[in-house]
């Protein structure tokens, strides 16, 4: 798992370890944790499970990717971690220490990191941080309930990027006061066995608020369940509908839908 992804934001995936716990709503139908389900039974999920660890050929392959990358020209993006959490607490700080050294070796990928666990980022954050590292974007996972809490407490981490991903959305957002600070938002709608509703006037709204703030937003999918005005939605009704933005012109690659913003 890593070379290949389905992820438009991203080029590759990369996970120090696998497993995690559940901390929100948005967790309940978490894909990373039906895959262990799967594979594994669930034996890395919840708390003080131990987590999957991995060996050299796997921690070899974000080197690749880098060498790959300066060959190319172009950066690449690595979302980290897709079946984990890199601010765990379930985790001993070691292993994070092994990643940091890692992204420190891979100057040609942007590594995204996305979290439920901000919280825990402060102690947990390499010493060498500073003003944070010149490849890395922090992103938390968030909804309305959690904003309040954990924007501010991203927005206090020094970091190239600052970005909130709302995916999925389970109900409106308002980012408020904060839509001017972010560098990046992610939004989309749930996918998957038991997926839930995904209404495109919430989307609408957030398209909304971003633009008039300038701050670009993209769009990953409309997830199994898009509707509008109580009508469930199919997909081929907003083909060509997305909206990708990316943050500080990095590979901007916006396509307006009428259908979107109103």
């Amino acid at each position: 798992m890593g070379r290949a992804t389905k992820i438009e934001w991203c080029d590759h995936t990369f996970n120090p370890w696998w497993g995690c716990t559940q901390v929100s709503p948005l967790c309940d139908h978490c894909y990373a944790m039906m895959i262990d389900v799967r594979w594994f039974r669930g034996a890395h999920w919840g708390s003080h499970a131990v987590r999957r660890y991995f060996g050299e050929s796997h921690w070899s392959q974000p080197l690749e990717w880098d060498r790959q990358a300066q060959k190319d020209g172009q950066r690449h993006r690595v979302f980290c971690a897709s079946m984990a959490d890199v601010f765990d607490n379930e985790v001993a700080q070691f292993h994070r220490e092994r990643l940091w050294e890692v992204i420190r070796r891979t100057r040609n990928l942007d590594w995204l990191i996305l979290t439920k666990r901000i919280g825990n980022a402060s102690r947990m954050l390499p010493r060498d941080w500073g003003g944070g590292y010149p490849n890395v974007w922090l992103i938390v996972s968030m909804d309305q309930s959690a904003l309040q809490r954990d924007l501010p407490k991203l927005l206090a981490l020094p970091a190239l990027i600052h970005g909130a991903s709302i995916e999925p959305q389970l109900g409106p957002v308002w980012l408020g006061k904060f839509a001017r600070k972010l560098q990046w938002v992610i939004v989309g709608g749930e996918s998957g066995t038991g997926a839930r509703p995904f209404q495109i006037e919430w989307l609408r709204s957030l398209i909304k608020e971003c633009t008039d703030a300038g701050t670009p937003i993209f769009v990953q999918k409309l997830g199994c369940k898009p509707f509008e005005n109580s009508s469930r939605l199919q997909l081929n009704e907003f083909a060509g509908s997305d909206w990708n933005e990316w943050p500080m012109d990095v590979r901007v690659r916006q396509l307006p839908c009428k259908d979107l913003v109103r």
